[in-house]
């Protein structure tokens, strides 16, 4: 019994340490995606100089946020958002210009590094969407599972 225990709490320290990985910023440079038919869904890019754009398509156009991203803790990603627009079309979303300054915006996810097919996904749990100042839920599924572009 005493052995089995013992290999019990090995494995369960091992799943803890796989669990827990740190993310790093070279972990999430790119473009990660989350497209649905009907011209639904996420877009992430991370770039190496810490911006960040997400888009969200939403069937006929997009909302589009830019900001600049950071690690609140190794495995919490927060994005504050310092413009925003609506794109008229989903398909050719203009990131450059048309941008709106807000204030006091911020996402704020849970983010965790996995392997499905052997391919990377980022898995993000959003914790707190906030929008000039605004509790704004909505906006985000409970999980969102990024592809790698």
């Amino acid at each position: 019994m005493i052995k089995l225990f013992r290999w019990y709490i090995a494995i369960a320290i091992v799943t803890v340490t796989i669990a827990t990985h740190a993310l790093q910023f070279t972990d999430i440079h790119g473009t990660w995606q989350l497209l649905y038919r009907g011209n639904y869904g996420y877009e992430f890019r991370f770039y190496k100089n810490y911006q960040a754009v997400c888009i969200i398509y939403m069937q006929t156009n997009a909302v589009v946020f830019k900001g600049v991203y950071t690690f609140d803790n190794p495995q919490t990603i927060r994005i504050n958002i310092n413009q925003m627009k609506n794109a008229d079309s989903c398909c050719n979303v203009n990131t450059t210009t048309g941008f709106a300054q807000v204030k006091s915006s911020y996402f704020l996810f849970n983010a965790t590094l996995i392997t499905k097919n052997n391919k990377k996904m980022l898995e993000l749990k959003p914790l707190s969407i906030v929008i000039d100042g605004i509790n704004s839920e909505g906006y985000f599924e409970p999980v969102i599972l990024l592809k790698r572009m």
